[in-house]
């Protein structure tokens, strides 16, 4: 008998001294107990093993997880996105997405990264901060998202990467190889007009060389219209039109566009004054000294001057093709968009770069727990469903970036007319989207002022009254000076 009590006493001790070191199987159900604030946490088959029942995608249904999220609210608005959220948490209950808007998200992410408290941080964010993300992807702040190309969405066979539209997955930001944001909407820039006023004037509304673009202008001028406008308080609207795409155009055409490329995500070479930037501006300048731009640009926002389109005082105006949801309330009854790239090419047989700047690219805060960041890249599949994309497309007015959604009619048909013009634009062009990105960030003050320089002439470029070699020539001896500065 005393043996067998010394033997059952052994038992008992070694089985405390287990669940003291931590048996496996046995510790808590809590978010925090299987991940810690720094993102080293367990992997997915532990969580799921610990918790009981999973998901098809291998996350836990019973551990409460709250993710912060930062929207940005732009000319697409929030409620599709109230109504996305929505049908997410009811699919995955355990889950709940905290939902902070603004249309300042940029400052608010600033001043939430400088408070350098990750736990208040957001879990995943549509908006780069102020200071742009390449500093923070260097640092290991963001988490790496190239995993989620490979990733099926819900509710296809296909990736993410396999059903993109062309020219996404090239325009996804990589720093040093590495994707840190992943797009869930298209954002297409170029000339938007009135497409009943083109029908009526019998206007070109493909010109598909730069003779032909330039042919039009003409004629529209001597109709006693102004061609073109485009906000001048913010200079920026001029590149979704007339950007920085499209010199990688002017590369393309020119023979050299995969060295351009190259030189211009990492400040390599000329900057400024490299052979496509230059062409690029002096056409812009030809066409200012002949009168195509709205003299009053400089004075207007950007919905004055997207309002003289609708008013019939210009024909088209430099913006996105979110124009048709932001100013639906001021267009009159029956109007329509229609939309055309700005073609700097010499053969519809060349490609035509139109200016992909992709909405809602998803951003992932490194220092969460891992099963947060986990069900954060499923919320980002979860937009990239068919009902999502067609919920931001009916009722924010976005771009669906799935190559399939206009396979669909009964869809296509909910989108608006701005889309259906680009979408249409595309399948009657050789065209290639593209975003224009930068991989390196540059800090020095002379970086800002070779910007400042930029914005302040712009305005006179486009009406014809600034040479803009002189001003690209100040702007790379401040460029490479910040450049050199900063090796």
């Amino acid at each position: 008998m005393k043996k067998v009590m010394y033997t059952l006493t052994l038992f008992i001790l070694a089985l405390i001294v287990l669940v003291g070191c931590g048996m496996p199987g046995m510790s808590g159900g809590s978010q925090e107990s299987t991940s810690g604030s720094s993102g080293e946490g367990n992997s997915t088959e532990q969580e799921g093993q610990a918790s009981g029942e999973v998901y098809d995608n291998g996350l836990p249904k019973d551990v409460e997880v709250t993710l912060k999220y930062g929207f940005f609210e732009g000319g697409n608005g929030r409620k599709w996105m109230g109504d996305v959220i929505a049908s997410f948490e009811q699919e995955y209950p355990n889950v709940t997405i905290d939902m902070l808007s603004s249309p300042d998200m940029s400052q608010v992410l600033s001043t939430r990264i400088s408070a350098g408290d990750d736990e208040e941080m957001f879990d995943l964010f549509n908006r780069a901060p102020s200071g742009g993300v390449v500093g923070l992807a260097e640092a290991g702040k963001l988490e790496p998202l190239d995993d989620v190309w490979e990733k099926k969405i819900p509710d296809a066979d296909g990736t993410v990467k396999e059903l993109m539209m062309n020219g996404i997955y090239e325009s996804s930001d990589r720093i040093e190889g590495v994707s840190y944001t992943m797009p869930t909407l298209a954002s297409v820039g170029g000339l938007f007009f009135n497409k009943n006023l083109f029908e009526e004037q019998g206007w070109n509304q493909n010109p598909q060389t730069w003779d032909e673009f330039t042919a039009l202008l003409e004629q529209i001028q001597a109709d006693g219209i102004t061609p073109i406008t485009f906000p001048g308080m913010y200079p920026y609207y001029h590149d979704w039109a007339f950007g920085d795409v499209e010199t990688y155009e002017i590369a393309d055409k020119n023979g050299n566009v995969d060295e351009y490329l190259e030189d211009y995500q990492n400040y390599t070479g000329e900057v400024f004054t490299n052979p496509a930037n230059i062409e690029r501006w002096e056409k812009v300048y030809e066409l200012g000294q002949k009168g195509y731009f709205h003299e009053g640009l400089p004075a207007l926002s950007h919905t004055q001057s997207q309002m003289q389109v609708l008013q019939g005082d210009v024909a088209m105006v430099s913006t996105g093709h979110h124009v048709e949801n932001e100013m639906k309330n001021s267009a009159p009854e029956g109007f329509k968009w229609g939309y055309m790239s700005v073609p700097f090419i010499d053969s519809p047989d060349q490609k035509n770069w139109m200016r992909q700047g992709t909405t809602n690219g998803y951003y992932i805060w490194a220092a969460k727990p891992d099963l947060n960041k986990q069900w954060a890249k499923e919320f980002i599949l979860w937009m990239l469903t068919l009902d999502a994309q067609e919920k931001a497309a009916e009722f924010g007015g976005a771009m669906p970036i799935r190559n399939d959604f206009i396979d669909d009619e009964e869809r296509y048909e909910k989108l608006l007319s701005s889309s259906k013009s680009v979408l249409k634009y595309i399948d009657e062009n050789n065209v290639q989207l593209r975003k224009a990105y930068r991989a390196v960030s540059i800090t020095h003050p002379s970086y800002d002022q070779a910007y400042k320089l930029r914005d302040e002439a712009i305005s006179n470029i486009f009406l014809g009254k600034k040479d803009p070699l002189p001003v690209l020539e100040q702007m790379e001896e401040l460029i490479q000076e910040a450049i050199t500065a900063q090796k």
